[in-house]
């Protein structure tokens, strides 16, 4: 898909009280409700690029009434210790878009929601947070001092991934160009790094709740790197060198030949020699004199 500069957002740079705007509302056949956001200088669909991102891999989910097969992966912000300006940023700006999102939900409470007005707790308490803290262990709130994950829903349905993945060197791996099942699953496992580039599905109302949700429309992989698979000796050039020059001469095969079969017929001289010290022995044997059994008589004395 070719984009413009303009159509996607990065979201190291974005600023969400300029850059978005609303669609109408629109209501499904089930009765839900959703409000598109979009790119206010493109008014298309908005798409955000993210830095280097650290994920748990992709999850899969089964419907257990329907069967219906669904994935999903975290986009993990790093702590304090190991962020980054480029990542620090890209927390403080979804940050501010939720807030922008709750703070919009009161300004448009009748045309979202059917009321009048809206206070901010009462927003607060229908708002599904796009940003999942940890939570805090004595108060089971989220602990916003430590760093949160982004969820992002992998586009799969009639059995096929609808997603891009590229290696560091923007070649496509997925869909695999050599026709192998490959899966986004097998490419980005747990502890990989990836870059990807984020579609809002926009804002969702249902079951007395709202919230956004983001889609991965493409997205570069770091694989996490493992010993196994990979050769991790680096061999100098001076060892390379005494590697190739170790090849055997004709003079160093034919006196290795000749060693082989002077070592073979010395065995089966040796075989032979102990045939005959067998024989010997046993002819020694045959020709040991025997002892004779001596009988002694006993004579009885006349009355």
């Amino acid at each position: 898909m070719a984009m413009s500069s303009k159509t996607i957002l990065s979201g190291v740079d974005f600023t969400p009280s300029s850059d978005i705007k609303y669609s109408k509302p629109k209501v499904d056949a089930r009765g839900g409700k959703s409000v598109g956001i979009l790119n206010a200088a493109s008014n298309t669909a908005t798409y955000i690029s993210t830095p280097l991102m650290l994920t748990w891999g992709i999850n899969e989910f089964v419907d257990d009434k329907t069967g219906r097969v669904s994935y999903d992966m975290a986009l993990q912000f790093p702590s304090e210790e190991y962020a980054k300006e480029d990542t620090t940023n890209f927390l403080n700006n979804m940050i501010d878009l939720e807030k922008k999102l709750k703070t919009d939900a009161i300004s448009n409470a009748k045309e979202w929601f059917g009321k009048a007005k809206m206070s901010e707790d009462a927003v607060d308490a229908l708002w599904t947070p796009m940003l999942k803290y940890p939570k805090d262990k004595n108060t089971l709130e989220p602990d916003t001092s430590r760093s949160p994950t982004l969820k992002v829903k992998i586009p799969y349905w009639e059995g096929e991934w609808k997603t891009e993945l590229y290696n560091l060197d923007q070649q496509a791996i997925f869909p695999d160009p050599d026709g192998r099942s490959i899966t986004p699953k097998d490419l980005i496992g747990k502890g990989s790094h990836v870059a990807v580039v984020l579609q809002c599905g926009g804002l969702w109302f249902a079951n007395g709740k709202f919230g956004v949700t983001w889609k991965l429309l493409q997205g570069v992989v770091k694989p996490r790197e493992t010993m196994k698979g990979k050769c991790h000796i680096f061999l100098s050039s001076e060892d390379k060198a005494r590697m190739e020059a170790q090849k055997v001469s004709e003079d160093d095969e034919d006196a290795a030949d000749e060693l082989e079969e002077s070592v073979s017929k010395t065995e089966v001289a040796d075989s032979d020699g102990e045939e005959d010290v067998k024989q010997e022995v046993a002819a020694v044997v045959e020709e040991a004199p025997k002892k004779k059994k001596i009988v002694k008589k006993v004579v009885k004395k006349a009355a």
